[in-house]
């Protein structure tokens, strides 16, 4: 008589390999075997069935990033990098992808923030003089001001507060986009003083990759670049990457916030 072995096989499926998997037929309950490995939804996840845990095609592998929000994506990234048009990190040029910036800091959370290769044309002004008092997170001491690293958060307080005609520099990164990337504009900020003296502690990284991509180096430029916070009431942070202030204040110098002359505006792009 033929015996017949009858084998049992539990089948486990990633929750983005082929929709998400129903409770009803989970062979586990336990999240983390599930795929459902993140404790916060950073977009586009799905949450898991028996807990508060997340599976994001974003959490840190995906092939590219989201411009102009934190997915994780930076992780596979480095100070230095080129930030390319769709959102994808190259330690070079690659054909058919455009440059749009280069990586200048990555937060602990693998949040990443990137310089537009150059300033936008024309020097502006960071506030209207007739607009005195402080306007963000004021502070004269550069060793706290090097600790505030939110970029978007601050140029978002300055346009809720006043138009184009108060916060002039403000506005001009807000309203930037790189040709590569249109749809991008509104997505740009003056960047954090944390993240200005980022870039200045990588500075030679940061100016050898401007070069390969044709874009404005920092070195041997005296020119100031606004931030998007407080010195105190009259000037505001710059970085000033190599004159006699910012080599003593981590890149950092203050600067008249309605004087225009020799400063810039430089946006900076989270991904």
């Amino acid at each position: 008589m033929r015996k017949v072995i009858l084998l049992s096989t539990t089948i486990m499926i990633a929750p983005f390999m082929a929709g998400e998997v129903s409770a009803q037929c989970a062979a586990t309950q336990d999240c983390a075997s599930l795929g459902y490995t993140e404790t916060s939804n950073k977009g586009g996840c799905l949450k898991c069935p028996f807990g508060n845990y997340w599976a994001c095609k974003g959490s840190g592998e995906a092939d590219k990033a989201v411009l102009g929000q934190c997915t994780g994506y930076a992780k596979n990234c480095k100070i230095g990098n080129i930030l390319n048009n769709d959102g994808t990190c190259s330690s070079k040029k690659v054909s058919g992808k455009t440059p749009i910036g280069v990586v200048i800091y990555i937060s602990p959370e693998n949040c990443g923030w990137a310089i537009a290769s150059k300033s936008i044309s024309g020097m502006i002004v960071w506030r209207d003089e007739v607009n005195g008092g402080k306007d963000v997170v004021t502070t004269s001491n550069w060793k706290t001001a090097i600790n505030n690293f939110d970029s978007c958060g601050n140029t978002q307080t300055l346009t809720s507060k006043g138009s184009n005609g108060i916060y002039p520099a403000a506005w001009a990164a807000v309203n930037y986009a790189p040709s590569a990337a249109p749809a991008t504009k509104g997505k740009w900020c003056l960047p954090a003083p944390g993240v200005l003296n980022s870039l200045y502690t990588n500075l030679s990284t940061v100016d050898y990759t401007l070069v390969t991509i044709g874009g404005e180096q920092f070195v041997d430029n005296s020119l100031n670049i606004w931030a998007s916070s407080d010195y105190d009431n009259s000037d505001a942070w710059t970085l000033c990457a190599t004159c006699d202030e910012g080599a003593k204040q981590g890149g950092l110098n203050n600067w008249m916030k309605w004087n225009a002359e020799g400063v810039y505006v430089r946006p900076v792009i989270e991904f």
